[in-house]
């Protein structure tokens, strides 16, 4: 088939596609590049996308999505301090390139002042700024623009970034459900041994077509953004000429900085925030039950609340790691924890013994739960009993969900406020899994 019969053939599933549109499904968010995103997100299968692009649309509608660059996310300044990014620039087809210092960014602390669901919402602001900007570009220079470039640099990257893989878990998820055939590229540099762990976490969560768009360059990745960015829009520590680094928020040059007797200039385009404001201000506050990222639950008199938190799986002998605390606001409530296993396993293939030898503080010790864990079987991790407040930890050897249990049925008179955090990660991992295509020196 030549270039212009497959235009054809898709041209006429678009208009069959935009024939199977009911009145309340036509809207001017869904373009004819929107509806072709779905298409090829579902491989031209009328019944899939129209099923994939109308869930879409109830979702948009549902959380406001149109108005969401109205305002600005509540707790974008909190993030600003804390995340190292950027939309910088496009790139040679006129693609937006976002850069984020991803190994820059100390989730423990992060997730002290955001959130998970305050980074969701801030995630979903930059794909709808993103796609604001693809808009403009198309515009600009007389053609279709929908995806966007990115530049993930993982220089700093450590164990504490498991605490952010329920948000990555979850911005995967969105992405994919509603933002399909958005990106462009994805390029992974300064990547360490500590990558090849991550990603075989991760990668579950991505579409394989999406993962070949995702580049792992090893060496010359400056070499690699010149070839694909203008040298005006490349961030200039990134190999490009852009001196906006060199500038301040009001567009003066910045001071020369001393530091250790050297005199310095700082020309990055996309600064690295300093966290030690950030984690002065948490000493000062001072509440391990009432940090900035604890959430407010209301619970009315005579009924109870339950919040589910899915484990993170790492590698297959690894299992989850779950934290929660909580206080009431006043009074006590009655609190509980039953654990739902998703699979059987070996017993052979956990070692409770070194588990329980390097027991956490607040630990509730998995070993006393073998039987229950063999026969995947739901169980009580915590017996009812009220409370006032309570913090804990719990290492899952298998895939579960812990339910979270704020009964006040005992009260018949009096409404209870609880704040909380709850968290899931995974534990660290025995082997490293195969990781993306690596750009390496020929």
């Amino acid at each position: 088939m030549s270039a212009a019969e497959l235009q054809d053939a898709k041209n006429d599933v678009l208009a069959r596609f935009k024939a199977m549109l009911k009145e309340e499904d036509k809207t001017p968010w869904g373009t004819d590049s929107t509806l072709r995103r779905f298409l090829k997100a579902r491989e031209f299968n009328l019944e899939d996308a129209y099923k994939m692009y109308t869930s879409c649309l109830r979702w948009r509608k549902e959380n406001n999505i149109d108005k969401v660059l109205d305002k600005e996310p509540e707790k974008l300044a909190y993030f600003n301090k804390l995340v190292s990014c950027k939309f910088h620039g496009f790139d040679k087809l006129g693609r937006p390139v976002y850069i984020e210092r991803v190994g820059k960014i100390h989730y423990p602390t992060l997730l002290e002042f955001l959130t998970v669901d305050d980074l969701v919402e801030i995630h979903i602001w930059q794909m709808e700024v993103m796609a604001k900007k693809c808009a403009e570009s198309g515009a600009k220079l007389g053609k279709d623009v929908h995806k966007g470039v990115n530049i993930v640099d993982l220089e700093g990257l450590s164990m504490s970034h498991r605490h952010g893989l329920e948000f990555i878990r979850r911005c995967a998820k969105i992405d994919e459900q509603y933002y399909p055939e958005t990106m462009g590229k994805l390029y992974i540099i300064n990547a360490p041994r500590l990558f090849p762990f991550f990603w075989g976490i991760c990668k579950a969560w991505v579409h394989p077509n999406t993962q070949k768009k995702i580049q792992v360059l090893a060496v010359n990745h400056e070499k690699v953004f010149r070839e694909n960015i203008p040298l005006h829009f490349l961030a200039a520590e990134y190999g490009g000429k852009c001196t906006c680094g060199q500038f301040d928020a009001d567009g003066n040059p910045k001071k020369v900085k001393t530091q250790e007797g050297k005199v310095e200039k700082e020309v990055f385009c996309v600064p690295i925030v300093d966290l030690q404001d950030m984690k002065d201000q948490l000493k000062y506050r001072g509440d391990e039950y009432d940090s900035l990222s604890h959430q407010t639950l209301s619970i009315s008199a005579g009924t109870f609340e339950e919040v589910k938190v899915e484990g993170i799986e790492g590698d297959k002998n690894a299992g989850s790691l779950f934290t929660w605390n909580f206080k009431t606001v006043a009074k006590n409530i009655e609190f509980s924890v039953v654990c739902h296993p998703k699979k059987a396993f070996d017993s052979k293939e956990v070692k409770w013994q070194s588990i329980s030898e390097s027991k956490l503080k607040d630990e509730i010790p998995a070993s006393a739960f073998s039987e229950s864990f063999r026969k995947t079987e739901k169980f009580e991790l915590l017996f009812p009993e009220k409370k006032d407040k309570h913090k804990g930890v719990f290492r899952s050897p298998v895939p579960c969900t812990l339910v979270f249990k704020f009964d006040n049925s005992y009260s018949w008179m009096t409404g209870k406020t609880v704040r909380y955090k709850l968290t899931s990660t995974c534990l660290t991992a025995s082997s490293p899994t195969s990781t993306p295509h690596t750009e390496s020196e020929s």
